[in-house]
């Protein structure tokens, strides 16, 4: 009896380790079936682009630096100073004509790095033009008279006669047979006061380039003196 139990004991026991070797197999064979299919999911699968990196990035962001920093370049950069400009007055005899002297030296002021700013009141009327220039947003107001005109005969040549004033300057050729001379003053738009006062002459040998000469030197003179005015405030 004792051998019919044992038998019956051994044969369920190998019957178990059958089924339970059995069970194992089949889940290594699934377990390996999962590690290929991710595996090969895995190589299938499309590699991302890296992130630009900061580097990649350097040039763009050192285009914009150098934008910035030439808007503000622009912003920052200061106008050309404003010059109302009177018109030319003349105390000489009606022959010497003033017509476009104004514009003359509105476009030398120019030239010279100033905005002139043609004023339309008239030069006796001083507190009109200082108004004027007020509302046109100018820094200074220039005054003009011409008050000598000396003309020499064919063959002689004029001496330096109109060495008055402060602005001096005196051009053109030492050949010159007509001179002119001219009263100058600078205000400034709320100043009853000039800033300077003073003559500018200039010589040639015909009026008209006589008194275009004369307006440059003017201008040239004028800018001079408000580079010396600027420069001790």
């Amino acid at each position: 009896m004792k051998r019919v139990i044992s038998g019956i004991v051994l044969i369920f026991l190998a019957s178990f380790n059958a089924v339970a070797s059995h069970r194992s197999i089949a889940n290594m064979s699934i377990a390996g079936s999962t590690l290929e299919a991710t595996l090969f999911s895995a190589a299938q699968e499309p590699q991302q682009p890296a992130a630009p990196s900061d580097r990649a990035k350097g040039p763009a962001s050192t285009d914009r630096s150098k934008e910035d920093q030439t808007t503000n370049s622009a912003t920052t950069k200061k106008r050309a100073l404003r010059i109302g400009v009177v018109e030319i007055a003349s105390t000489v005899e009606s022959s010497f004509s003033t017509g476009g002297l104004q514009q003359e030296l509105v476009n030398d002021l120019n030239f010279l790095g100033a905005q002139g700013v043609i004023l339309s009141s008239e030069p006796e009327d001083r507190e009109a033009a200082l108004e004027q220039a007020k509302q046109q947003n100018c820094e200074y107001v220039v005054f003009t008279i011409i008050n000598g005109y000396k003309t020499a005969s064919v063959g002689q040549k004029l001496g330096s006669v109109f060495n008055r004033g402060a602005l001096g300057g005196v051009g053109g050729s030492g050949q010159g047979r007509v001179e002119l001379n001219a009263r100058v003053k600078l205000f400034q738009p709320d100043g009853a006061v000039p800033l300077f006062d003073g003559d500018v002459n200039f010589r040639q040998n015909d009026a008209d380039g006589t008194a275009r000469g004369l307006m440059k030197t003017e201008a040239r003179n004028v800018m001079l003196q408000i580079k010396k005015l600027e420069s001790t405030n």
